[in-house]
């Protein structure tokens, strides 16, 4: 995370009761106003303290959301990961899986759908650095279904493309929960594993 000095050591540790308001503030302005219509003003006015001040914890706008997007996919990433560390049969392992992803999304809607909708800001290292996590995301659940595979549990299908279609359905959620007739998060959890497993499980 940000310094006091202004570096960065993004993903080291938990960043400070300040820094993590500040963080909070950015996300939600950026969830809301797009982040290239945010400026730092806005920023230093939502956690009500001057723009001077607010460069004691941060380099720029940037470097905000860059590590906004890179926290969000690795915690989601050892969340996910720590779950289902230690199950053996890969239709409970995905199941587990599936059901913890979509509880974190609901959880954290605001950061996950910055991610989703910001992630193009970024190019070179950034952007690679990004993406690296998010490949450990997805082979998560990709060596869950190859496993699945070898053991004749799931079908024979592109394990990737399994991945990148049941992730993308779930992705979606923050988009549309909660609504006026928001379903339990039990059941939207119940639903879309069913969808996932009654497609690709052997019969």
């Amino acid at each position: 995370m940000p310094t006091a000095t202004g570096a960065t050591n993004t993903g080291k540790g938990k960043p400070s009761g300040r820094m993590e308001e500040i963080l909070t503030c950015a996300a939600n302005l950026f969830y809301k106003k797009g982040y290239h219509v945010t400026t730092i003003e806005d920023l230093a006015n939502e956690v009500g303290m001057l723009k001077g001040s607010l460069y004691y914890y941060i380099k720029s706008k940037e470097d905000l959301l860059y590590q906004l997007l890179l926290d969000v996919i690795v915690a989601g990433q050892l969340r996910v990961s720590e779950r289902i560390r230690g199950i053996e049969d890969p239709v409970e392992q995905l199941t587990i899986g599936l059901e913890e992803h979509i509880e974190y999304i609901i959880e954290n809607q605001v950061r996950v759908g910055l991610f989703l909708h910001e992630f193009d800001v970024f190019a070179g290292r950034r952007r690679g650095r990004i993406e690296e996590e998010m490949t450990k995301y997805q082979k998560l659940f990709v060596d869950i279904v190859l496993n699945g595979q070898k053991q004749k549990k799931f079908g024979d299908l592109d394990p990737w493309l399994i991945v990148d279609g049941f992730l993308g359905m779930c992705n979606w959620i923050y988009r549309w929960y909660p609504g006026e007739k928001s379903p339990s998060v039990e059941l939207v959890k119940k639903t879309f594993t069913a969808m996932v497993l009654n497609g690709i499980t052997r019969r």
